[in-house]
């Protein structure tokens, strides 16, 4: 099941805009517990986690065609098998 929120006020150079998005079950959990936290109301925290998120960026790079970035040094190891065991527990 998706959330419609309507009326979201998201801001936008100086100025509110109203939409209307829809977000999955578990983004929506996030939110209104993000939300509920920090006593915001439910834009508010949707607003900021949008602004958390676009600040924390990997360095990437485009080498062959292909982009890479660099994880931090102590980020856990994945092997092929854990990937194709991902990519078919998801499917």
């Amino acid at each position: 099941m998706q959330f419609a929120i309507n009326c979201i006020k998201i801001e936008m150079a100086h100025h509110m805009a109203r939409t209307t998005i829809t977000l999955e079950d578990d983004a929506f959990a996030t939110a209104q517990t993000y939300a509920r936290a920090r006593a915001l109301k439910l834009g508010q925290a949707v607003s900021e986690l949008i602004r958390r998120g676009s600040a924390e960026r990997l360095p990437i790079r485009k080498e062959a065609g292909a982009w890479i970035f660099d994880l931090p040094a102590d980020a856990p190891k994945v092997t092929a098998l854990e990937v194709k065991e991902m990519l078919d527990a998801s499917f």
